[in-house]
């Protein structure tokens, strides 16, 4: 049995020690046409996409509250996607906290009221959360941490389909305190508004994400992938009209700026898809502090909705590799939104 066993070894030794010592070849990222699975018209899902690896991960708008970042800072941001809001109470003693204290605040924190103020009530819509969240950055000294007022947002809308509606009933209200948990992660206290105790989630940093999710009625959930492993997210999206304040948008696309991921629009008034090359990238025209770059600028919902075709645009993801991607559909065979595709190549 000894000479059995030490011929396997033997043999997988010899197969592994090829004579020239020869360096595994590793596919490089190639193009590629792509459906993103949102869900149709009420878009229940954001879809996360890796160019490189041509792989889309869908996760339910609804499955997450907040987001923890991972890195040194403490930052923590909104689910947007379905229409939370926050915004600051002058008291730190969340059981305190009643409904006579925030009656008057519940018409001001939302999103999409046509108020100019109300972008206080969300995240940086450029997505620069390291500067700014609706929440401010978890000091280091507990008394510092005030009470918030959460506008929990809204649940799917689930009637019918040709509806066009995404968002369904309200999910209601909670207060929260967030803390830090020594160095490496969040203690997030929670309650109904006029309970007069609270519950508690403690979220640690995986610095392998971006930011670390919690649901309040799950705990925490996997939502975007690794922060290396996407590139693009469709997603419902909170984003700021000048003077108007906050409105919600369908159909929107954001990159991974937090990665490093930059992009730029092109017309074809300039050059056309197919003619575009390595050669005819201009690295100063990069944006990487704003993930709105394509946002809802690939579409246009006026007079029938459909893509615009006199457009593309250049992405760079964080390893330096080059794409271009044109957007081709953005309703399925019935004119119902929801159902976008689109192409992208690498230039070489």
């Amino acid at each position: 049995m000894k000479n059995i066993f030490l011929l396997y070894i033997t043999f997988f030794i010899l197969i592994g020690c090829n004579e020239n010592n020869s360096p595994i070849d590793i596919p490089q990222p190639t193009g590629a046409i792509l459906d993103p699975w949102v869900g149709g018209t009420t878009e229940p899902n954001q879809v996360w996409i890796d160019l490189d690896m041509q792989k889309m991960t869908v996760t339910p708008r609804i499955a997450w509250d907040f987001g923890f970042y991972s890195g040194k800072e403490f930052r923590v941001i909104l689910n947007t996607s379905i229409s939370m809001a926050a915004g600051k109470l002058e008291t730190s003693d969340i059981n305190a906290v009643t409904e006579a204290d925030v009656a008057s605040m519940k018409p001001l924190v939302a999103v999409a009221t046509f108020q100019p103020n109300n972008i206080q009530y969300v995240d940086d819509v450029k997505g620069n959360y390291l500067e700014r969240t609706a929440i401010d950055e978890i000091s280091a000294n507990d008394k510092d941490n005030k009470v918030y007022l959460i506008n929990m947002g809204n649940y799917m809308y689930t009637g019918n389909s040709t509806d066009l509606k995404i968002s369904g009933d309200s999910r209601g209200w909670k207060k929260i305190r967030i803390l830090r948990n020594g160095t490496n992660g969040y203690r997030i206290q929670y309650a109904n508004i006029s309970d007069t105790t609270f519950k508690e989630y403690t979220v640690n940093k995986d610095t392998a994400y971006n930011f670390n999710f919690l649901s309040l009625d799950n705990g925490p959930v996997s939502i975007q992938p690794t922060k290396n492993n996407w590139d693009l997210c469709f997603t419902v999206f909170v984003n700021e009209i000048n003077g108007s304040g906050t409105y919600i948008y369908s159909d929107f696309v954001i990159t991974n700026t937090m990665d490093h991921v930059g992009a730029y629009q092109v017309l074809t008034s300039e050059i056309n898809y197919e003619a575009f090359t390595k050669v005819n990238v201009d690295p100063s025209k990069f944006i990487y502090d704003d993930q709105r770059v394509i946002g809802a600028n690939w579409r246009n919902t006026f007079g029938g909705a459909k893509t615009y075709t006199d457009r593309f645009y250049i992405l760079k993801d964080h390893l330096g590799t080059l794409y271009k991607i044109r957007f081709l559909k953005l309703t399925n065979s019935e004119n119902l939104r929801g159902y976008p595709q689109f192409e992208y190549d690498v230039l070489n």
